[in-house]
């Protein structure tokens, strides 16, 4: 393999069961701890950085081999291609990321709604909006969707995915969440995806309940945390919850992914507890000043990859760009609301914690966004549009690398948190300034630091606006 680097499991980057022997004291996971495990591992994984080349990780399950290969030139050469002897859900839409650190779940011992809230076991078993066998599986162009979703599940996105939580620990210090918890009972993540991040917050607060919802049952859950479990749920439907009752909404790259954010927000309003959180995290414009896009020209794969998702975006009634806002989460009732903006550097230039990392995630990503928005939106025909995808790649890829480049080359990911008013009708009376922005008038504090020291001089530079918003 060409361009590959190599990781070793004591860098927090690779899950402790991906290693090619592993031991009997792997049972310390956490990637919250930040102490370094008292256990050690065996040989490093290789994982190819370029998006011409094939890679493979070697996956111990007990006794068990695995081996995940994923071809991402699509000439279908490989062999064993990580799938065990065991019946597959459709289109391979199996999680890739079934941890054997836990025992497995028995179900007298799975985790259900809390009696507490008043639900009955009617109420719990209707809120099991659909079932893995019901699920609807798409294949196109050789990548395997789930309904009307725009991104792919298979197991390239799911490998890209987890390669992209490695990325948020790193930049956040193994922190998982901004807002300040106290003995959480109850934490909602929606659009889960492989659930790592839940995993996570259910290993951080062991006497909480965290559920994690999605439209694709890909998530591990045999063996998982005894507090965890995983809904196939659409957000977009009414959500059955018990009013008053969740610590933290959770809701992380789910641009492009609903109708109406309105809805989102004040469904999750709803559920939240007085006192409770919600956080969004998502990328920022493109097509703001400094920022990836400006590094290609006009006319460029990039530029037109970018102009197109976002039309393609608008034509299937899901547009990009419009849910980090916080007008959206004051009109849903929440308060004390805030933004953070941080840089992700691309490439080991930018960062040598998590910089290759996070451009082996946007090489492989772009297909990924595109793809389908495009073809099915914009009827483009696919081979035009993969060969864009490809030119993107490789163009990004130059970027990075470029020891001549004055300019960093970053991403820029937007953190956006609000909470339920103890009292309520709190914001009515505080919520705007004599200009009519939002005021941040909290004093609470996240676990995550504030932005970045290249985003702190810029805004150094500027004026502030006259509401004492963080973002002018």
């Amino acid at each position: 393999m060409n361009s590959v680097e190599t990781i070793r499991n004591g860098d927090g980057l690779l899950p402790a069961t991906h290693d090619v022997q592993k031991k009997e004291e792997s049972h310390c996971r956490s990637p919250v701890d930040k102490t370094p495990p008292p256990c050690t591992f065996g040989e490093p994984i290789e994982v190819d950085t370029d998006p011409e080349t094939e890679y493979r990780v070697v996956v111990v399950e007990g006794d068990r081999r695995v081996v995940l290969e994923v071809d991402e030139d699509g000439d279908e050469d490989l062999e064993g291609n990580g799938h065990e002897e065991e019946e597959e859900l459709p289109g391979h839409a199996r999680s890739v990321y079934a941890m054997s650190t836990y025992p497995t779940v028995q179900p007298a011992h799975q985790v259900e709604y809390p009696f507490e809230y008043g639900m009955d076991a009617a109420t719990i078993d209707s809120s099991r909006t659909l079932y893995a066998e019901d699920v609807d599986y798409i294949e196109e162009y050789g990548r395997t969707y789930c309904g009307d979703y725009y991104m792919p599940i298979d197991e390239t996105e799911q490998t890209r995915q987890y390669v992209v939580h490695q990325v948020f620990l790193k930049l956040f210090d193994l922190e998982l969440t901004t807002v300040p918890l106290h003995n959480p009972q109850y934490i909602l993540d929606i659009g889960t995806g492989i659930g790592e991040w839940a995993i996570g917050m259910a290993e951080k607060y062991p006497r909480c309940e965290v559920f994690g919802t999605d439209i694709a049952p890909i998530q591990p859950t045999d063996q998982v945390p005894l507090n965890i479990e995983f809904h196939i749920e659409n957000a977009e439907d009414e959500w059955i919850r018990p009013m008053n009752a969740v610590d933290l909404v959770h809701i992380r790259s789910m641009d492009g992914c609903f109708t109406d954010w309105s809805f989102i927000y004040s469904q999750a309003f709803m559920c939240i507890k007085p006192g409770g959180w919600i956080e969004v995290i998502d990328w920022d414009d493109l097509f703001s000043d400094d920022n990836y896009l400006s590094f290609f020209p006009e006319g460029s794969a990039a530029h037109i990859l970018t102009k197109a998702s976002i039309e393609a975006a608008e034509r299937a009634g899901r547009p990009r760009g419009v849910h980090m806002n916080k007008d959206l989460l004051f009109q849903a009732g929440f308060v004390d609301i805030k933004e953070q903006v941080h840089d992700l550097g691309i490439g080991s230039r930018e960062n040598a914690s998590y910089g290759k990392f996070w451009l082996f995630s946007i090489v492989t990503g772009i297909e990924a966004q595109c793809l389908r928005l495009l073809t099915k939106y914009l009827d483009m025909d696919e081979k035009y549009v993969r060969g864009l995808c490809d030119t993107a790649s490789k163009e990004t890829k130059a970027i990075a690398d470029d020891p001549d480049r004055l300019s960093s080359f970053v991403v820029k990911l937007r953190v956006m948190v609000g909470r339920k008013p103890l009292v309520p009708g709190q914001w009515t009376a505080k919520g705007l300034a004599e200009n009519g922005e939002l005021n941040d008038y909290s004093g609470d504090e996240g676990t995550i630091g504030g932005r970045s020291v290249r985003t702190m001089q810029r805004l150094s530079d500027e004026p502030m606006g006259e509401g004492g918003s963080e973002i002018s």
